[in-house]
């Protein structure tokens, strides 16, 4: 998350071609793993209702793509519309990693299926 946190970011303490290439590179090289992983945590913690599961990962998504840039369009007056929704990214990004590393990748979020026990 940190790795993405700092490609969000990279636009706007880079304005132009430089800060666009590593921001791709930051981002677009990790975005299809987060997804197979995303995808293959759904299986595990919900065996019986995966499909279910992704599809409210895939609209929490769809969620977030269309309310992106309704928040740049609210910060477009201020003349600072893509910067700010940078470091708001950004700093969206940085808050999920700190839960991560504070509940660890198995924190108490998502409960863990309990082993069967044989009678």
């Amino acid at each position: 998350m940190a790795r993405n946190a700092a490609g969000v970011i990279m636009p706007a303490l880079l304005p132009g071609p430089v800060g666009i290439v590593l921001a791709a590179v930051a981002v677009g090289g990790t975005f299809l793993v987060i997804t197979m992983i995303g995808m293959q945590e759904a299986l595990r913690v919900a065996p019986g209702r995966a499909a279910s599961l992704m599809a409210a990962m895939t609209s929490a998504f769809a969620l977030g793509q269309i309310l992106g840039p309704l928040a740049v369009s609210a910060l477009a007056g201020t003349g600072y519309a893509v910067p700010a929704a940078l470091i708001g990214a950004c700093a969206a990004l940085l808050a999920g990693a700190l839960l991560l590393a504070v509940a660890g990748p198995h924190g108490d979020a998502v409960p863990r299926p309990q082993p069967r026990r044989l009678r």
